[in-house]
Protein backbone atom coordinates (compact mmCIF):
# COMPACT_ATOMS: atom_id res chain seq x y z
CA UNK A 1 0.00 0.00 0.00
CA UNK A 2 1.75 3.45 -0.95
CA UNK A 3 1.92 5.76 2.34
CA UNK A 4 0.34 9.23 1.38
CA UNK A 5 2.96 11.66 0.88
CA UNK A 6 2.72 15.29 3.00
CA UNK A 7 4.08 18.86 2.67
CA UNK A 8 6.04 20.02 5.97
CA UNK A 9 5.67 23.78 6.68
CA UNK A 10 7.73 26.21 8.01
CA UNK A 11 4.87 28.59 10.07
CA UNK A 12 6.44 32.01 10.65
CA UNK A 13 7.31 33.61 7.43
CA UNK A 14 5.97 30.61 5.02
CA UNK A 15 2.36 30.74 6.10
CA UNK A 16 1.68 34.03 7.99
CA UNK A 17 3.46 37.26 7.81
CA UNK A 18 7.11 37.02 9.71
CA UNK A 19 6.49 38.97 13.53
CA UNK A 20 9.42 39.26 16.30
CA UNK A 21 8.08 36.62 18.34
CA UNK A 22 4.29 36.45 17.22
CA UNK A 23 2.35 36.13 20.67
CA UNK A 24 -1.27 36.72 20.76
CA UNK A 25 -3.77 35.17 18.01
CA UNK A 26 -4.70 39.39 16.89
CA UNK A 27 -0.82 39.54 15.43
CA UNK A 28 -1.56 36.57 13.22
CA UNK A 29 -1.84 37.58 9.33
CA UNK A 30 -1.71 34.69 6.21
CA UNK A 31 0.31 35.96 3.84
CA UNK A 32 -0.84 36.61 0.02
CA UNK A 33 -1.53 33.48 -1.61
CA UNK A 34 -0.86 30.92 1.43
CA UNK A 35 -4.20 29.75 1.75
CA UNK A 36 -4.78 29.23 -2.09
CA UNK A 37 -1.16 27.39 -2.30
CA UNK A 38 -2.32 25.11 0.76
CA UNK A 39 -5.69 24.10 -0.69
CA UNK A 40 -4.18 23.06 -4.03
CA UNK A 41 -1.72 20.88 -2.06
CA UNK A 42 -4.81 19.18 -0.34
CA UNK A 43 -6.50 18.52 -3.75
CA UNK A 44 -3.63 16.89 -4.69
CA UNK A 45 -4.06 14.25 -1.64
CA UNK A 46 -0.76 15.66 0.38
CA UNK A 47 -1.01 16.15 4.57
CA UNK A 48 0.15 19.16 5.68
CA UNK A 49 1.84 19.33 8.51
CA UNK A 50 3.42 22.55 10.72
CA UNK A 51 6.85 22.31 12.11
CA UNK A 52 7.52 25.66 14.01
CA UNK A 53 10.38 26.80 15.69
CA UNK A 54 9.18 28.95 19.12
CA UNK A 55 11.97 29.36 21.25
CA UNK A 56 10.33 33.21 22.59
CA UNK A 57 7.85 30.27 24.49
CA UNK A 58 11.37 28.89 26.32
CA UNK A 59 12.38 32.50 26.60
CA UNK A 60 8.85 33.57 28.36
CA UNK A 61 7.92 36.10 26.20
CA UNK A 62 4.76 33.78 25.93
CA UNK A 63 2.98 31.05 27.73
CA UNK A 64 1.70 28.20 26.28
CA UNK A 65 -2.44 29.66 26.36
CA UNK A 66 -1.16 32.29 24.16
CA UNK A 67 0.36 29.79 21.61
CA UNK A 68 -2.65 27.31 21.54
CA UNK A 69 -4.80 30.52 20.92
CA UNK A 70 -2.34 31.21 18.06
CA UNK A 71 -2.43 27.75 16.55
CA UNK A 72 -6.62 27.78 17.27
CA UNK A 73 -6.59 31.14 14.99
CA UNK A 74 -4.57 29.92 12.23
CA UNK A 75 -6.78 26.65 12.17
CA UNK A 76 -10.08 28.45 12.03
CA UNK A 77 -8.21 31.45 9.49
CA UNK A 78 -7.24 28.01 7.07
CA UNK A 79 -10.59 26.23 7.82
CA UNK A 80 -12.49 29.35 5.93
CA UNK A 81 -11.15 28.27 2.80
CA UNK A 82 -11.16 25.03 3.47
CA UNK A 83 -7.89 23.64 4.72
CA UNK A 84 -7.21 21.49 7.44
CA UNK A 85 -4.22 20.86 9.16
CA UNK A 86 -2.84 17.64 10.00
CA UNK A 87 -0.80 18.29 12.35
CA UNK A 88 1.12 21.51 14.45
CA UNK A 89 4.18 20.45 15.94
CA UNK A 90 6.31 22.69 18.46
CA UNK A 91 9.94 23.16 19.50
CA UNK A 92 10.08 25.08 22.69
CA UNK A 93 13.07 24.96 23.28
CA UNK A 94 15.62 27.87 22.91
CA UNK A 95 19.02 27.10 21.07
CA UNK A 96 20.93 26.73 24.07
CA UNK A 97 19.23 24.20 25.27
CA UNK A 98 20.65 21.89 21.98
CA UNK A 99 17.37 19.83 22.05
CA UNK A 100 16.66 16.62 19.43
CA UNK A 101 13.39 18.34 18.28
CA UNK A 102 14.85 22.22 17.19
CA UNK A 103 15.17 22.48 13.68
CA UNK A 104 17.40 21.67 11.78
CA UNK A 105 17.76 18.95 13.93
CA UNK A 106 15.05 16.07 12.51
CA UNK A 107 13.20 14.97 15.85
CA UNK A 108 10.23 16.61 15.34
CA UNK A 109 9.87 15.93 11.58
CA UNK A 110 10.43 12.32 12.81
CA UNK A 111 7.93 12.72 15.79
CA UNK A 112 5.13 13.64 13.05
CA UNK A 113 6.23 11.12 10.42
CA UNK A 114 5.73 8.41 13.56
CA UNK A 115 2.39 9.76 14.71
CA UNK A 116 0.91 9.97 11.10
CA UNK A 117 2.45 7.62 9.22
CA UNK A 118 4.81 8.96 6.72
CA UNK A 119 8.23 8.33 5.06
CA UNK A 120 10.36 11.55 5.63
CA UNK A 121 12.38 10.83 2.67
CA UNK A 122 8.93 11.12 0.59
CA UNK A 123 8.30 14.07 1.43
CA UNK A 124 8.25 17.99 0.51
CA UNK A 125 9.75 20.60 3.24
CA UNK A 126 9.18 24.08 2.87
CA UNK A 127 10.34 27.14 4.09
CA UNK A 128 11.48 30.67 4.27
CA UNK A 129 15.12 29.85 6.16
CA UNK A 130 18.26 28.21 6.24
CA UNK A 131 17.30 25.50 8.63
CA UNK A 132 14.34 24.44 6.93
CA UNK A 133 16.47 23.44 3.88
CA UNK A 134 19.34 22.10 6.32
CA UNK A 135 16.00 20.09 7.73
CA UNK A 136 14.53 18.72 4.60
CA UNK A 137 18.23 17.98 3.08
CA UNK A 138 19.03 15.80 6.35
CA UNK A 139 15.94 13.56 6.44
CA UNK A 140 16.49 13.24 2.19
CA UNK A 141 13.13 15.18 1.42
CA UNK A 142 12.91 17.53 -1.47
CA UNK A 143 13.35 21.11 -0.36
CA UNK A 144 11.66 24.55 -1.75
CA UNK A 145 12.69 27.86 -0.09
CA UNK A 146 9.67 30.15 -0.38
CA UNK A 147 10.42 34.08 -1.12
CA UNK A 148 8.00 35.34 1.73
CA UNK A 149 9.60 36.17 5.66
CA UNK A 150 13.07 35.83 5.59
CA UNK A 151 13.27 34.15 2.52
CA UNK A 152 14.48 37.04 0.10
CA UNK A 153 17.41 36.95 2.55
CA UNK A 154 18.12 34.05 1.84
CA UNK A 155 22.05 33.35 0.20
CA UNK A 156 22.50 29.41 -0.68
CA UNK A 157 25.88 27.71 -0.90
CA UNK A 158 27.29 24.55 -2.29
CA UNK A 159 25.67 22.84 0.93
CA UNK A 160 22.83 24.38 1.78
CA UNK A 161 20.96 24.85 -1.70
CA UNK A 162 17.44 24.32 -1.77
CA UNK A 163 16.21 21.94 -4.48
CA UNK A 164 13.63 24.09 -5.86
CA UNK A 165 12.99 28.00 -5.47
CA UNK A 166 9.52 29.81 -5.18
CA UNK A 167 8.43 32.72 -4.55
CA UNK A 168 4.90 31.60 -1.83
CA UNK A 169 3.14 28.75 -1.22
CA UNK A 170 1.16 29.26 -3.95
CA UNK A 171 4.39 29.46 -6.63
CA UNK A 172 5.37 26.42 -4.24
CA UNK A 173 1.89 24.61 -4.91
CA UNK A 174 2.68 24.64 -8.53
CA UNK A 175 6.06 23.51 -8.26
CA UNK A 176 4.88 20.45 -6.47
CA UNK A 177 2.17 19.69 -9.35
CA UNK A 178 4.62 19.70 -12.32
CA UNK A 179 7.07 17.16 -9.82
CA UNK A 180 4.08 14.68 -9.10
CA UNK A 181 2.86 15.00 -12.90
CA UNK A 182 3.28 11.92 -15.58
CA UNK A 183 7.39 11.82 -16.40
CA UNK A 184 6.15 11.90 -19.55
CA UNK A 185 5.72 15.49 -19.07
CA UNK A 186 9.25 17.30 -20.53
CA UNK A 187 8.80 19.75 -18.08
CA UNK A 188 8.24 17.34 -15.17
CA UNK A 189 11.12 15.26 -16.31
CA UNK A 190 13.58 18.45 -16.51
CA UNK A 191 12.43 19.13 -12.95
CA UNK A 192 13.11 15.68 -11.98
CA UNK A 193 16.53 15.40 -13.84
CA UNK A 194 17.86 18.70 -12.16
CA UNK A 195 16.55 17.67 -8.80
CA UNK A 196 18.37 14.30 -8.91
CA UNK A 197 21.15 15.96 -10.19
CA UNK A 198 21.64 18.63 -7.76
CA UNK A 199 20.71 15.56 -5.10
CA UNK A 200 23.97 13.13 -6.16
CA UNK A 201 26.29 16.76 -6.58
CA UNK A 202 25.25 17.26 -2.64
CA UNK A 203 25.86 13.79 -2.09
CA UNK A 204 29.37 13.44 -3.44
CA UNK A 205 30.47 17.06 -2.42
CA UNK A 206 29.48 16.05 1.31
CA UNK A 207 31.60 12.48 0.96
CA UNK A 208 34.27 14.12 -0.54
CA UNK A 209 34.63 16.76 1.95
CA UNK A 210 34.73 14.10 5.12
CA UNK A 211 37.50 12.11 3.74
CA UNK A 212 39.44 15.04 3.06
CA UNK A 213 38.91 15.69 6.59
CA UNK A 214 38.85 12.30 7.58
CA UNK A 215 42.97 12.00 5.74
CA UNK A 216 43.97 15.54 7.46
CA UNK A 217 42.58 14.59 11.08
CA UNK A 218 43.42 10.73 11.24
CA UNK A 219 46.70 9.95 8.74
CA UNK A 220 48.88 9.16 12.12
CA UNK A 221 45.92 6.49 12.65
CA UNK A 222 45.74 5.14 9.40
CA UNK A 223 49.02 4.78 9.70
CA UNK A 224 49.21 3.17 13.12
CA UNK A 225 46.90 0.50 12.03
CA UNK A 226 48.29 -0.49 9.07
CA UNK A 227 51.81 -0.81 11.16
CA UNK A 228 49.77 -3.04 13.84
CA UNK A 229 48.00 -5.66 11.75
CA UNK A 230 51.26 -6.35 9.27
CA UNK A 231 53.09 -6.84 12.55
CA UNK A 232 50.19 -9.45 13.60
CA UNK A 233 50.60 -10.76 10.30
CA UNK A 234 54.17 -11.33 10.26
CA UNK A 235 54.31 -12.83 14.07
CA UNK A 236 52.04 -15.53 12.99
CA UNK A 237 48.81 -13.78 14.28
CA UNK A 238 45.37 -13.03 13.04
CA UNK A 239 42.86 -10.43 12.27
CA UNK A 240 39.39 -10.80 13.71
CA UNK A 241 36.59 -8.01 12.90
CA UNK A 242 33.11 -7.45 14.19
CA UNK A 243 30.31 -4.98 13.48
CA UNK A 244 26.57 -4.17 12.73
CA UNK A 245 24.43 -4.17 9.68
CA UNK A 246 26.54 -1.93 7.16
CA UNK A 247 29.47 -2.44 9.22
CA UNK A 248 29.28 -6.33 9.27
CA UNK A 249 29.32 -6.44 5.64
CA UNK A 250 32.66 -4.13 5.77
CA UNK A 251 33.85 -6.74 8.49
CA UNK A 252 33.08 -9.28 5.55
CA UNK A 253 34.52 -7.29 2.76
CA UNK A 254 37.94 -6.51 4.56
CA UNK A 255 38.72 -10.35 5.90
CA UNK A 256 37.77 -11.18 2.18
CA UNK A 257 40.44 -8.58 0.89
CA UNK A 258 42.68 -10.19 3.09
CA UNK A 259 42.48 -13.95 2.55
CA UNK A 260 42.23 -13.77 -1.37
CA UNK A 261 44.17 -10.05 -2.10
CA UNK A 262 43.41 -6.81 -2.21
CA UNK A 263 43.91 -6.42 -6.58
CA UNK A 264 44.27 -9.35 -9.25
CA UNK A 265 47.03 -7.44 -10.28
CA UNK A 266 49.13 -8.35 -7.00
CA UNK A 267 49.48 -11.99 -6.34
CA UNK A 268 50.56 -12.39 -2.36
CA UNK A 269 49.61 -15.28 0.15
CA UNK A 270 46.68 -15.11 1.46
CA UNK A 271 46.68 -13.67 5.58
CA UNK A 272 44.49 -15.43 8.41
CA UNK A 273 41.18 -12.57 8.62
CA UNK A 274 37.91 -14.10 10.21
CA UNK A 275 34.78 -11.57 9.93
CA UNK A 276 32.64 -12.29 13.03
CA UNK A 277 29.43 -12.02 11.57
CA UNK A 278 29.26 -14.39 8.82
CA UNK A 279 28.55 -18.01 11.29
CA UNK A 280 24.61 -17.99 11.33
CA UNK A 281 24.52 -20.89 13.43
CA UNK A 282 26.56 -19.32 15.86
CA UNK A 283 25.00 -16.04 15.80
CA UNK A 284 21.40 -17.39 15.68
CA UNK A 285 22.52 -20.14 18.83
CA UNK A 286 24.32 -17.70 20.79
CA UNK A 287 21.97 -14.67 20.72
CA UNK A 288 18.72 -17.02 20.89
CA UNK A 289 20.71 -18.31 24.51
CA UNK A 290 22.55 -15.52 26.16
CA UNK A 291 21.55 -12.33 24.07
CA UNK A 292 23.02 -10.49 21.35
CA UNK A 293 25.18 -7.68 23.11
CA UNK A 294 28.18 -10.92 23.81
CA UNK A 295 28.00 -12.54 20.43
CA UNK A 296 31.29 -10.89 19.14
CA UNK A 297 32.68 -11.29 22.91
CA UNK A 298 32.45 -14.76 22.92
CA UNK A 299 34.17 -15.87 19.42
CA UNK A 300 36.81 -13.11 20.48
CA UNK A 301 37.55 -14.89 23.64
CA UNK A 302 37.64 -18.39 21.83
CA UNK A 303 39.29 -17.57 19.13
CA UNK A 304 41.38 -14.44 19.79
CA UNK A 305 45.55 -15.36 21.06
CA UNK A 306 47.72 -12.65 22.35
CA UNK A 307 49.08 -10.43 19.22
CA UNK A 308 46.01 -10.96 17.41
CA UNK A 309 44.26 -7.66 16.02
CA UNK A 310 40.95 -6.97 16.16
CA UNK A 311 38.87 -4.84 14.34
CA UNK A 312 35.66 -3.62 15.76
CA UNK A 313 33.39 -1.03 13.16
CA UNK A 314 30.57 1.06 14.35
CA UNK A 315 29.07 4.28 12.67
CA UNK A 316 27.86 5.26 15.90
CA UNK A 317 31.02 4.00 18.42
CA UNK A 318 28.54 2.86 20.64
CA UNK A 319 27.42 -0.64 19.53
CA UNK A 320 27.49 -2.25 22.34
CA UNK A 321 28.45 -5.60 21.62
CA UNK A 322 31.33 -3.73 19.60
CA UNK A 323 32.15 -2.39 22.89
CA UNK A 324 32.52 -5.77 24.80
CA UNK A 325 34.04 -7.51 22.03
CA UNK A 326 37.03 -4.54 22.17
CA UNK A 327 37.00 -5.41 25.83
CA UNK A 328 37.35 -8.89 25.65
CA UNK A 329 40.32 -8.30 23.15
CA UNK A 330 42.44 -6.25 25.48
CA UNK A 331 42.01 -8.26 28.11
CA UNK A 332 43.38 -11.60 26.41
CA UNK A 333 46.15 -9.09 25.03
CA UNK A 334 45.36 -8.55 21.64
CA UNK A 335 45.56 -5.14 19.59
CA UNK A 336 42.42 -3.22 19.51
CA UNK A 337 41.44 -0.87 15.95
CA UNK A 338 38.31 0.91 16.07
CA UNK A 339 36.28 2.68 13.03
CA UNK A 340 33.89 4.54 14.02
CA UNK A 341 32.24 8.09 13.51
CA UNK A 342 32.51 11.51 14.98
CA UNK A 343 31.56 9.90 18.33
CA UNK A 344 31.24 7.41 20.95
CA UNK A 345 33.03 5.31 23.49
CA UNK A 346 34.83 2.76 21.37
CA UNK A 347 37.46 5.76 20.23
CA UNK A 348 38.48 5.74 24.27
CA UNK A 349 38.79 2.23 25.13
CA UNK A 350 40.56 0.91 21.36
CA UNK A 351 44.24 1.12 20.97
CA UNK A 352 43.83 2.84 17.80
CA UNK A 353 41.01 4.90 16.17
CA UNK A 354 39.80 6.10 13.08
CA UNK A 355 36.97 8.58 13.84
CA UNK A 356 35.49 9.74 10.64
CA UNK A 357 34.36 13.68 11.66
CA UNK A 358 31.31 13.24 10.69
CA UNK A 359 27.15 12.31 11.88
CA UNK A 360 25.95 11.31 8.74
CA UNK A 361 25.97 7.89 8.63
CA UNK A 362 26.70 7.17 5.09
CA UNK A 363 29.17 9.53 4.70
CA UNK A 364 30.64 7.52 7.71
CA UNK A 365 30.17 4.02 5.64
CA UNK A 366 31.97 5.61 2.51
CA UNK A 367 34.83 6.41 4.15
CA UNK A 368 34.76 3.46 6.19
CA UNK A 369 35.13 1.46 3.18
CA UNK A 370 38.35 3.83 2.01
CA UNK A 371 40.52 3.32 5.16
CA UNK A 372 39.33 -0.76 5.09
CA UNK A 373 41.07 -0.25 1.03
CA UNK A 374 44.06 1.72 2.03
CA UNK A 375 44.85 -0.70 5.06
CA UNK A 376 44.66 -3.47 2.67
CA UNK A 377 47.17 -1.91 0.46
CA UNK A 378 49.42 -0.86 3.14
CA UNK A 379 49.81 -4.05 4.41
CA UNK A 380 50.20 -5.74 1.82
CA UNK A 381 53.03 -3.69 0.40
CA UNK A 382 54.81 -3.64 4.37
CA UNK A 383 54.77 -7.54 4.06
CA UNK A 384 55.07 -8.48 0.29
CA UNK A 385 56.72 -5.40 -1.71
CA UNK A 386 59.23 -3.93 1.02
CA UNK A 387 58.69 -0.72 3.07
Amino acid sequence: MTRRRFVILDRDGTINVERHYLSGPDQLELIPGAAQGLSRMKTMGLGLVVLTNQSGLGRGFFDQVSLDQIHRRLRELLQTEGIDLDGIYVCPHTPEENCSCRKPKPGLLRLAANELSFDPQDCFVIGDKACDIELGKRVGAKTLLVRTGYGTQFKPDASLAPDFVADDLSAAAETIRTILSERSNPEAEDLWRRWAQARVEDHLAGSMKVKKEMGEMCMGSILASANLIAEAFKAGGKVLLCGNGGSAADCQHMATEFVSRLSKDFDRPGLPAIALTTDTSLLTAFTNDSGFEGVFERQVRTLGRPGDVLIGISTSGNSGNVIRAIETAKAVKMSAIVLTGANGRLAEIADVAIPVPSANTQHIQEAHLLVEHVLCDLVEQHLFNGR
